[in-house]
């Protein structure tokens, strides 16, 4: 090997450590530079755009409701189910009036283009201001079919309740990351449900501490074998029948308070995931 050839080999060496050294050092703040070439707002300004062309719109409360002309008869029904929302978050998470986009999906291969997830009958975007949901049986919302109208209003409810939560970390400052998945996401199952007491038909669960981030959350969503939405909400309707309908606000207040969910969870509870997630069987 000549000097030139083995320097070259050297200086490469070097360069690639450096690479790497600089890597591990600024990993975390990658997506954050990456972003900062890129305009995510502006992208997610473009794709809400597109998907509202030919769309009516409608103002109810804080919101603006988007619907095909074909859906101009399911616009009772989504108000009704809205104002079931409200009043049910203002007993249990508080009461905010920030405008906000509901979109009335046409059908189920627009939603999951848009939301990117598969069987999806209702997402919220907070980066795009909206929350959408889809009617699964048209003919009867409009017959005022009972199960039909239940099941729309626990999907307008739902999707409404994530929006309340997130005015509700961004007032204490908490970031929605810091947040598990069960937690949120059983707090708006419990609202779907108008107060109705949920039945535990679970043969099995997953631990809640395996619930926690959007990755663990879609590994277990579309499962046969566990129904994690059920799981979470049986979790907070625990809480809130042993604690009171404070409970949630507490638990927040005390997150912020300790800088820590799990600290403030137990803190107002007394009480570890892991109990509660043996609770959930009992």
């Amino acid at each position: 090997m000549s000097k030139k050839t083995f320097f070259i080999l050297v200086l490469l060496i070097v360069v690639l450590f450096v690479i790497k050294v600089g890597v591990d050092k600024y990993k975390e703040n990658i997506p954050q530079l990456l972003s900062s070439f890129i305009d995510l707002e502006k992208i997610d300004e473009d794709r809400k755009e597109e998907l509202l062309e030919g769309y009516n719109h409608i103002s109810f409360e804080h919101l603006t409701i988007h619907y095909l002309e074909s859906d101009k008869e399911l616009l009772l029904a989504t108000k009704n189910a809205l104002n079931h929302g409200i009043k049910l978050n203002q007993k249990i998470i508080g009461s905010y009036n920030k405008p906000y986009d509901v979109v009335i999906f046409k059908n189920n291969h627009e939603i999951e283009s848009f939301s990117g997830l598969e069987y999806a009958i209702g997402f919220n975007s907070p980066s795009m201001n909206m929350f959408g949901v889809l009617p699964e049986n048209r003919e009867g919302l409009i017959k005022n079919v009972g199960p039909t109208v239940w099941l729309f209003n626990k999907n307008v409810m739902h999707e409404y309740t994530h929006y309340v939560f997130t005015q509700k970390l961004s007032e204490l400052e908490i970031n929605y990351s810091d947040i598990p998945l069960w937690f949120s996401e059983g707090i708006a199952e419990y609202i779907g449900m108008n107060g109705m007491e949920a039945p535990n038909t679970l043969s099995k669960i997953v631990p809640l501490n395996e619930l926690t981030t959007h990755e663990q959350w879609n590994n277990y969503r579309t499962d046969p074998l566990y129904d994690i939405y059920l799981q979470s909400n049986l979790a907070i309707q625990f809480l809130i029948n042993e604690y009171g309908s404070d409970v949630i606000n507490k638990i927040l207040f005390q997150t912020q308070m300790k800088g820590d969910f799990e600290v403030g969870f137990q803190s107002v509870t007394g009480l570890d995931v892991s109990n509660l997630s043996a609770a959930i069987l009992n």
